[in-house]
């Protein structure tokens, strides 16, 4: 009988997140690790959880650090939750790193992957709440917030608490990363005032959740990035600003994701103005890696995702195996990705 902790049959509250996160580590200790990255700005823990193959089964499979003077196996990094409403996306990387330890563990493969092989040759990182001052907001209502007092007379674009999109300053975290474009990022009129949707802050990467996420990247050697969303069924994987500098690398990367997947690709983004400022935006811009953002369930009109309990139907049977496809990417392409990284720069210097 398989032994699974996660719960995302309907609304996945924080505190149960914490608590799984804790009780997964438990229960597999020898291939999962969890690291508190930051605090956000109400004081909640943002963690970090490394999925790392056990030592006696670990393939010797390393890359050079760029980093550092050594040597490291390669690495990965998957992000959930920067907008506070998406919780389909804490669920999805959740249920994922509750399914790839059992996996493991019971070495047996899911959806066609080799999950004991994949996860003894790269480090698969997971971010699975990165903003969760908002999560709490959208569960609980305003009132839960420590902040009550300074977030209670802001504009929510919506209907009510369940609508807000923001940290608890009520900044978009997607819009505040310092990018080259902070200073043009724009989108409607009315977003430049803190509310829950589409406000970039007073001034780029100003966030503890942003500032967590950037220092994490800077700390390691991530060959890809993929930042989870929710709505639109479809993959925003370059922008005009960095797409030549992976020569064609994210582009069969894209390909190979939409011939396995629903995720619609989409053209590449033309207007910094407009999609600038994104986690996927600074990582390629920064990092001078490939980075997509996925979007997992059909559009809502308003931005407000699908009731919780449609995450199995709309999301889990799509997606589940998407950590491994991209794993797999990375691997496949691991030499282009380590190894002309400073080709790559030279491009847009």
């Amino acid at each position: 009988m398989c032994n699974f902790i996660v719960d995302t049959s309907d609304t996945y509250f924080l505190s149960a997140i914490y608590s799984d996160i804790d009780k997964l580590c438990i229960q597999y200790s020898d291939i999962l690790k969890k690291e508190i990255i930051s605090k956000s700005v109400e004081g909640r823990d943002i963690v970090a959880l490394k999925l790392s193959g056990s030592n006696k089964n670990e393939i010797l499979h390393c890359v050079q650090d760029d980093k550092s003077s050594g040597l490291k196996k390669p690495s990965i990094l998957f992000t959930g939750g920067i907008h506070a409403r998406e919780d389909f996306s804490v669920m999805l990387c959740m249920k994922m790193i509750d399914y790839y330890c059992y996996h493991y563990s019971e070495n047996i493969s899911f959806e066609g992957f080799n999950v004991r092989k994949l996860i003894d040759s790269i480090d698969i990182y997971f971010i699975p709440v990165t903003n969760p001052d908002g999560l709490n907001i959208v569960h609980n209502g305003l009132k839960s917030s420590i902040n009550y007092e300074v977030i209670k007379d802001m504009k929510i674009w919506g209907e009510d608490h369940t609508f807000w999109k923001a940290n608890a300053n009520g900044i978009d975290l997607n819009k505040n990363f310092d990018d080259g474009n902070w200073n043009i990022r724009t989108c409607v009129p009315g977003t430049d005032v803190p509310c829950s949707d589409r406000f970039k802050g007073f001034s780029p990467n100003s966030e503890p959740e942003t500032k967590a996420l950037i220092d994490f990247c800077n700390r390691n050697n991530f060959s890809i990035m993929v930042t989870y969303h929710c709505s639109g069924n479809c993959t925003f994987w370059a922008d005009s600003g960095t797409h030549k500098i992976f020569a064609g690398l994210d582009e069969k990367i894209m390909n190979d994701l939409t011939k396995k997947y629903i995720y619609r690709k989409t053209k590449i983004s033309q207007d910094p103005a407009i999609y600038g400022c994104g986690f996927e935006n600074w990582f390629r811009a920064k990092m001078k890696r490939p980075a997509f953002c996925i979007e997992l369930s059909p559009f809502v009109e308003g931005g407000k995702q699908h009731a919780d309990n449609m995450f199995e139907e709309l999301v889990w049977k799509h997606a589940k195996s998407t950590g491994l496809f991209f794993a797999e990417k990375a691997l496949e392409f691991e030499n282009e990705i380590y190894g002309d990284v400073e080709k790559y720069a030279a491009l847009t210097r």
